[in-house]
């Protein structure tokens, strides 16, 4: 447990410096170039000397699954195939060779409209209102590059490379933020511009699509996954995109990982989806008939069975903690197995001041933290902050990649800053945990 604690000392010392590496950078260019002062925007958002902001792109907050381990490397392929949908899997690449591009626009948070789904934001003047800025720095990530003229290639300007790989291995890609004001934060909503993978089939032919405003081989997805399957299209009309923002609504049970307290001290603004764990090739018929083969989100939560929509399967989880006052679990008696997870919830997640139940915490939330079950005591949950928590065994029994079975689950205290160690078999039973 020890190297445990060094690492995150060194990983927060790590990203702390970045930051003021590129506040740095970013205030030499200005003073170099004698940028005017609608530059100061940016500068704004680079500087932090507080708050850490970091995205996640993973079910698990701890070291989560090589691309390769998923699935034995192989993308998740919709059930409902051949009945109601034509998959083209000729040459689909392997799970860990998926091209892969995400663009993202801005980060907000906010401490108003307790539980809203955020129907009531109408105008540019309620979105005002309604969200506190934390970053409008526009951030690129790809799998690789996918141009050759460096001067169209926003990923690379932005650190992009790099960003993919910490955005997907569990460490996080840190985004550059301003700080925020206390308070209790019961939304937070990041603004994705695009998600575009890079195999599609129409008519056997892998389609040229646009991303950051270069053809790239492949499709954005994002508008199939913005509304759930099946829904009427005037209800459609009314509902906000879920993936603008990808939304996180601070439930009753969760209010502690949402503070934002008056001091000095070191914070960090964690932002995670359930993306790279959870990757199925669907299809849909288009205008003329055609099937038109896909890779987005798999239908875990909300089924697809051919239709355009393919939303309702990507949930947003956001927590704030101190890294000075944090501690780490570790969990023994694991059997180690690409299906198995220990998922780690509040005790009262979803349940009112009155006792009553708001949302089922088991498939509409993800969990605080989680981590693929490993051999023996090889299974470290990190960030936890003092509290009341539940420690979860669960298991993809679809194996769609999403955990959707719970186990077992046993309550357990976090006391401040310090490492505690529990035990529970998980990973060698579909049916029984400990």
């Amino acid at each position: 447990m020890e190297r445990t604690e060094r690492e995150k000392e060194q990983r927060y010392s790590l990203m702390k410096f970045k930051t003021r590496f590129v506040t740095i950078i970013a205030a030499l260019l200005m003073v170099g170039t004698n940028c005017s002062s609608g530059d100061d925007a940016l500068l704004s958002a680079l500087i932090n000397s507080r708050m850490v902001v970091i995205l996640k792109g993973t079910y698990a907050t701890d070291r989560p699954l090589d691309f390769a381990q998923i699935n034995n490397n192989t993308l998740f392929l919709d059930s409902d195939a051949p009945t109601t949908e034509v998959l083209d899997t000729n040459n689909v690449p392997a799970y860990s060779d998926l091209p892969i591009y995400i663009d993202v626009g801005e980060i907000r948070l906010s401490t108003k409209g307790y539980l809203s789904n955020l129907y009531d934001i109408d105008s540019d003047r309620d979105a005002e209102d309604f969200w506190d800025v934390v970053s409008t720095t526009r951030q690129v990530y790809c799998s690789q590059l996918y141009t050759a003229v460096a001067a169209n290639d926003s990923c690379s300007a932005t650190g992009g490379l790099i960003n993919y790989v910490e955005f997907f291995n569990g460490v996080g890609a840190l985004y550059p933020a301003r700080d925020v004001g206390p308070g209790g934060y019961t939304h937070a909503g990041v603004f994705m511009r695009s998600f575009f993978l890079g195999y599609a089939k129409r008519e056997a032919v892998i389609p040229v699509g646009r991303f950051d405003n270069n053809d790239v081989s492949g499709t954005d997805v994002l508008p199939l996954l913005n509304y759930d399957a099946g829904v009427d299209a005037a209800v459609k009309a009314a509902l906000p995109p879920q993936w603008f923002p990808l939304h996180h609504t601070t439930y009753p049970g969760q209010q502690d990982s949402m503070q934002v307290y008056n001091g000095y001290a070191s914070l960090v603004l964690e932002v995670r989806t359930n993306i790279k764990e959870n990757l199925m090739v669907h299809s849909f018929p288009d205008a003329g008939g055609e099937y038109f083969t896909v890779v987005a989100i798999s239908d875990w939560r909300v089924e697809h069975t051919g239709q355009f929509d393919m939303g309702g399967n990507a949930l947003t989880r956001a927590r704030l903690f101190y890294p000075d006052y944090t501690g780490s679990l570790q969990v023994t008696g694991g059997t180690e197995s690409t299906r198995h997870y220990y998922a780690v919830y509040y005790a009262n997640e979803c349940v009112d001041q009155n006792g009553g139940s708001v949302c089922n915490k088991d498939t509409d939330l993800l969990p605080l933290a989680a981590t693929p079950v490993r051999n023996g005591g090889d299974n470290v949950l990190t960030e936890l902050m003092p509290g009341e928590y539940v420690l979860q065994c669960r298991y993809d029994e679809v194996h769609d990649g999403y955990p959707e079975k719970v186990l077992s689950e046993i309550r357990f205290s976090m006391p401040q800053k310090t490492n505690i160690s529990i035990s529970c078999s998980c990973g060698a039973s579909t049916t029984t945990g400990c």
